[in-house]
């Protein structure tokens, strides 16, 4: 285990991919602004937008709908950006035994599950930020292979979110920035050792608006629960 700043361990920070998913969840939360801008065109956007990934540098960019869609096409911009996918989906009946969670050791009931060239790392939030552990392969390939949804999620920009508190036990592919939201979420209200009553309820509050976003799905990843996301928070 190392946290993010301790992470040279594993591997260089400036030469794998997730380096910068390093760097932003240890970040404190951007502060919010009156008027946001999406930071291609400089497009007015609202607070409820969405984000590309600037290849090169690995870092997120604020953008507006028509360059969200304009960097969704495969290729668009010679591979410079990749949009941050908008989907959000339920994991129903996945297949993860109490053993192969305490593989992880991961001292708390919620981490991620980010890929990466062939790497997968997993991060669990904290008050002082994510701290990281790389994921073993055959681990990532077991659960690959129990859970069909897995080979589906995209690289670096989506993330298997697991939260096993008090008892719960529900798994689904997000969008990363909704990884770094988490992490802020818990950076800004974690009080004390326990964290306090307020950290609790904006946690339990994080993953409730999660379930009511997502597509429920089963096994197979093309049978749907439910027709359609609902977007209300």
């Amino acid at each position: 285990m190392t946290t993010a700043s301790e992470s040279g361990q594993h591997a260089s920070s400036s030469g794998r991919p997730l380096a910068a998913l390093r760097r932003l969840v240890r970040a404190s939360p951007l502060p919010m602004r009156a008027t946001q801008h999406c930071e291609l065109c400089a497009e007015p956007i609202s607070q409820a937008h969405r984000h590309l990934l600037e290849c090169t540098q690995r870092r997120l960019l604020c953008a507006c709908n028509a360059c969200t869609l304009l960097f969704e096409k495969e290729g668009a911009g010679a591979g410079k950006y990749q949009t941050v996918p908008d989907r959000y989906l339920a994991l129903r009946d996945f297949v993860m035994t109490d053993s192969e969670w305490d593989e992880l050791m991961i001292p708390v009931n919620m981490a991620f599950l980010v890929r990466s060239s062939g790497t997968v790392s997993a991060y669990y939030p904290g008050p002082a930020g994510a701290t990281e552990s790389l994921l073993s392969l055959p681990l990532w390939e077991t659960l690959k292979r129990h859970n069909a949804p897995l080979q589906t999620m995209v690289d670096d920009v989506e993330a298997l979110l697991i939260y096993r508190v008090r008892g719960a036990r529900a798994y689904s592919i997000v969008p990363i920035d909704a990884c770094y939201q988490l992490v802020g979420l818990i950076r800004s209200t974690w009080r004390g050792f326990s964290g306090g009553e307020t950290a609790w309820q904006a946690i339990e509050a994080f993953f409730t608006s999660i379930q009511a976003r997502s597509v429920t799905i089963g096994a197979d990843p093309s049978m749907k629960e439910d027709g359609h996301a609902r977007s209300e928070l």
